[in-house]
């Protein structure tokens, strides 16, 4: 018995992004069943039809907190303990970091805000040659919809609420998406090309997402946390990083009742200064964790 749990560490990459796969499609499957299932009781308790059951928002935050945990978190874990010698060694969580990683990883996450805001704006105006306006038509229904159901669970005047948002929509999803994207998926396509395989793991973590009019900044946000595990080797960065991203979303709809946005009277020029000036700020904090881990991890 032993001996056949050890032959799976021997799996290759195409092995084990099979066995990531199919992990996950069983874990999502369970999620739709345990998640229908949910709908059907909570409709039965208040009363109501399952289609309305779907849309409350205290159902789509049990939900959301379902399937965090199901899709994420349980095919990580497995996949761990299959491919890898120790939980903690594969999920990243032996390399210690110190607080001046934490503070500029942290710092990152801010100085990027304006780029992907600039990116947000000319990713919603793309628009797909006429013989693919069907799909463009289908892509801004599906991404209105998502836009619709996010602001939904966001927006609140109440702080009880808030806090819960945070938990529910800002923790799990940082914990949960890194161990899958970074911690998981990432290091089974690293081989000799860690940088490759965080880009890689970005495009497939803002593809998940299915949201085609915030593909371009949500896979900048993904290269970066990838980024950052290529240089720390310590998830807990990316996580932290990536908990302080929707922490500050949740805390913008709480306050204002609205995401970042650009003037629409801004000037093309000012529009590109700021853009620019946020990507080399960025990139030169991001440089500087990577030199500054290179020489700690080559000790």
């Amino acid at each position: 018995m032993f001996w056949q749990f050890q032959k799976f560490k021997q799996v290759g990459t195409c092995g084990q992004l099979v066995s990531l796969l199919i992990i996950t499609l069983v874990c999502l499957l369970f999620a739709l069943i345990i998640g229908s299932a949910g709908a059907i009781i909570y409709a039965s308790l208040l009363g109501i039809e399952v289609t309305q059951a779907i849309s409350e928002t205290s159902y789509l935050k049990i939900y959301q907190i379902l399937t965090s945990l199901t899709i994420f978190v349980v095919p990580a874990l497995i996949c761990t303990l299959l491919f890898d010698n120790s939980l903690k060694e594969g999920l990243y969580l032996t390399q210690k970091t110190d607080k001046q990683t934490y503070i500029i990883a942290l710092i990152a996450m801010v100085a990027v805000i304006p780029l992907t805001t600039c990116l947000t704006e000319w990713n919603e105006h793309l628009t797909l040659p006429d013989f693919l306006k069907s799909a463009e038509e289908w892509m801004r229904q599906k991404e209105e919809h998502a836009k619709a159901i996010t602001e939904q669970m966001l927006i609140t005047d109440n702080f009880g609420s808030y806090l819960y948002n945070i938990i529910v929509l800002a923790a799990i999803p940082a914990v949960g998406e890194e161990l899958y994207f970074r911690a998981t998926l990432q290091k089974m396509l690293t081989g000799k090309h860690p940088i490759l395989a965080a880009f890689v793991a970005a495009v497939l973590f803002s593809a998940f997402h299915f949201q085609f009019y915030g593909f371009v900044p949500r896979l900048l946000l993904g290269f970066m946390l990838g980024f950052m595990l290529v240089c720390t080797r310590n998830i807990l960065v990316p996580v932290a990083a990536h908990f302080f991203n929707n922490f500050g979303v949740v805390t913008m709809y709480f306050v204002t009742g609205n995401d970042v946005k650009i003037s629409d009277n801004m000037s093309i020029i000012w529009y590109l200064a700021i853009g620019i000036s946020s990507a080399i700020v960025t990139a030169m904090l991001l440089r500087y964790m990577y030199r500054k881990h290179v020489k700690i991890l080559t000790k």
